[in-house]
């Protein structure tokens, strides 16, 4: 938790919440999502393949979803025995799902091409990820979700 955070300071994303899609955000916005997920009951095993998704998705929309910094919508709950982490925001048209180019078959790692390598490492780490581009807030959004089997 980031100094001078406190429980009762943490969002409960059980709903869509809202951020400023900024690097100086990243640590709240992930911590808000850990605090979500020990709420659901993650197991401490687990934590490290979240926090590669969450590292993963944030950055990505940070960083390239926008050309100015625009909002990014978190949610984060127990479904069933999964934990679904939803992130949502109005950039550019981007499925990082199509993306295949560091894994393609054959290839080593040292032909890989720049990029691709973390997506690559969710869609095997997580057990259910999905894309959509649809309405969502008044405009297109992204909406990538990501599921984690709890047990």
């Amino acid at each position: 938790m980031a100094a001078g955070r406190r429980d009762e300071d943490m969002k409960d994303l059980s709903a869509w919440q809202d951020y400023p899609a900024t690097r100086e955000m990243y640590d709240t916005m992930r911590e808000d999502i850990l605090a979500n997920a020990q709420a659901a009951g993650i197991p401490e095993r687990k934590e490290f393949t979240l926090e590669l998704g969450i590292e993963e998705m944030l950055i990505n929309i940070i960083t390239y979803a926008y050309d100015a910094p625009g909002p990014v919508w978190i949610r984060a709950r127990r479904e069933g025995d999964f934990f679904r982490l939803d992130f949502a925001d109005h950039g550019r048209p981007f499925n990082p799902l199509t993306e295949e180019r560091c894994h393609s078959k054959g290839r080593t790692v040292e032909d890989w091409e720049e990029g691709g390598l973390g997506i690559h490492l969710v869609r095997k780490s997580f057990d259910r990820i999905a894309y959509a581009y649809e309405d969502f807030q008044g405009g297109k959004a992204n909406i990538l979700s990501l599921w984690l089997k709890l047990t």
